[in-house]
């Protein structure tokens, strides 16, 4: 949506500029907003939106044991001086989850690897965003339709998605990521049925609210006419408090559980070598038999779900209000700053005879 509205900002500046040339110290605005905002968005879409809400998936605060990560031997000291929130939920069931705030989980990740843990396995995300785009676009170019599209791919790429949860959760190692692929065929019997799930709930709530928002009529751009601008409408206020209502009831009630299953159900996946960075039960309240005494050796879908805790929905719920208050607060400050500065350079522009 915020996506939708900063493109439509664009595009009206764009159009009233094709007759016009930019002033020189327009470009230096242009590239000092990129050099500003670009971490930000990077660290609140991805390290808030992914990393903080799977390590608050996977996190038990009272596992029956929990051995604390190893860190680096030249910052163990710091790191036993400043006693991660880690160390004492293990110690103690009565203490807060390391991913019961912004601050406690931030400072559990900082204790590992310093500001680089905020962006770990981010080159296992961009590889395999761009291997899902890829194959998507294959399919999609097939007449397949997305709703299909969108979960096949996924299931194509179960090993990077599975290997992206596990870099995530667990300690530093000095393999590559695509060392650390899991075998496609354990990988495709755990996960293929969460990862449909959950690629097709996401198809779903992007479907629906856009469905939803052509039959009230919303004045939408439009990808297929994108030199057409939408023209303002007050009741599209209306319409659009409603689609964003909507949205989000459809990602609580839909998105984020079937994301809960297919995190735990890849955690499950998770070799017993690597420790993890939050207290996390490997047996999932003793319903995971290890292969190697004829168990699956991976969460079901079904213990995937019974084992969350009431408390542990609360705690995930809470981050992500958090999350998305964070998300909206950025976007604000973004047109903020960014609507000002095309006025201004639009005033000083010179039309071109």
């Amino acid at each position: 949506m915020y996506r939708d509205l900063a493109y439509n900002v664009y595009k009206r500046g764009e159009s009233t500029m094709d007759a016009y040339e930019m002033p020189g110290w327009g470009w230096l605005i242009i590239l000092l907003d990129f050099i500003v905002f670009l971490p930000l968005f990077v660290l609140v879409n991805y390290t808030l939106q992914h990393i903080f809400p799977t390590l608050a998936t996977v996190e038990d605060p009272s596992p029956p044991a929990y051995e604390p990560v190893s860190l680096d031997e030249d910052a163990q000291s710091l790191a036993e001086e400043t006693a991660p929130i880690a160390d004492e939920a293990a110690r103690s069931s009565d203490a807060p989850a390391v991913t019961s705030s912004f601050r406690s989980t931030y400072r559990a990740l900082y204790s590992i690897s310093g500001w680089r843990s905020l962006f770990r396995g981010f080159a296992c995300y961009v590889a395999l965003s761009f291997a899902t785009y890829f194959v998507y676009g294959i399919m999609v170019s097939a007449f397949i339709p997305a709703l299909i599209a969108g979960p096949l791919s996924a299931i194509a790429l179960v090993q990077l998605y599975t290997a992206w949860t596990h870099i995530v959760i667990s300690a530093p190692s000095p393999k590559t990521f695509w060392q650390r692929l899991p075998p496609f065929k354990k990988a495709f019997q755990a996960t293929a049925l969460p990862v449909a799930m959950y690629f097709f709930a996401i198809e779903v709530a992007s479907f629906f609210p856009k469905m939803l928002a052509n039959v009230m009529n919303m004045n939408l751009w439009q990808p297929s006419e994108p030199g057409k601008i939408p023209q303002a409408d007050k009741n599209d206020i209306w319409k659009g408090v409603i689609v964003l209502l909507v949205s989000l009831v459809m990602h609580i009630f839909l998105v984020i559980p079937t994301q809960v299953i297919l995190t735990r159900v890849q955690a499950s996946l998770l070799p017993d070598e690597d420790d993890t960075v939050v207290p996390f039960d490997r047996s999932f309240q003793g319903k995971v038999e290890p292969a190697i005494v004829g168990g699956k050796g991976f969460v079901t879908v079904k213990d995937a779900w019974s084992t969350f805790t009431r408390a542990s929905w609360i705690r995930l719920v809470k981050l992500y209000v958090k999350i998305f208050l964070v998300g909206l607060a950025l976007s604000f400050v973004w047109m903020a700053v960014l609507v000002p500065e095309m006025f201004a350079i639009m005033r000083h522009s010179k039309k071109i005879e």
